[in-house]
């Protein structure tokens, strides 16, 4: 009868010690895949900040504008481009957030609220656009609008990868954002009227 009650106990023994392990196992997994899921989240606004400032480094002057209707088609071109990649990422990224983060949807609203801005300059660069590409022929048309538009939208980047670094070191443990290298912003004085310089 002791076999029969030593073999019982031993048995209780070996499955709380199984559960025990599946339990440490489990936690050990959950610490994994938050840990992945935090890497791949701080990873994503890197990305976000290089993807930001590939649209912002495409350079729109007011000699190009003004000088050379191909030339700022074919810069418009990229900076569309170098955008959708970016609102695609940025898409993505929210989608990220919001399956894997605790509190997404304040972590997300403040992404949002910083994105926004650079959305909104984006759109008034498009509108700029389609003006310039079909009133360019026009004698007294001022060409000087795209690269003005194109200018706001530098600054509003700027002003993005700036907030995405705060928010990188608030909301992800101190995180060091990728600092992108910046082409310097267009000077407003040299804007050309009538085909002069001023």
């Amino acid at each position: 009868m002791s076999e029969f009650l030593a073999a019982i106990v031993g048995g209780i023994f070996t499955l709380a010690g199984t559960f025990i392990a599946l339990w440490f196992q489990f936690r050990k997994d959950d610490k994994d895949k938050r840990k992945d899921y935090h890497n791949d989240q701080v990873s994503s606004l890197d990305v976000t900040a290089y993807k930001a400032a590939k649209v912002r480094n495409n350079y729109l002057n007011f000699e190009t504008s003004n000088f050379s209707k191909e030339n700022t088609m074919e810069i418009y071109q990229d900076i569309e481009t170098d955008f959708k990649s970016l609102d695609t990422h940025v898409q993505n990224l929210i989608s990220l957030m919001s399956h894997h983060s605790d509190q997404s949807n304040t972590i997300i609203q403040k992404l949002l609220g910083s994105y926004e801005p650079v959305e909104n300059q984006y759109n008034k660069l498009k509108v700029a656009y389609k003006i310039y590409h079909h009133q360019y022929n026009t004698p007294d048309f001022d060409k000087n609008g795209i690269t003005f538009s194109k200018r706001k939208l530098d600054i509003e980047i700027d002003q993005f990868i700036d907030k995405l670094e705060a928010f990188a070191k608030t909301e992800y443990a101190n995180h060091q954002l990728y600092k992108p290298t910046l082409n310097p912003t267009v000077d407003k004085s040299d804007a050309i009227y009538k085909n002069k310089k001023y």
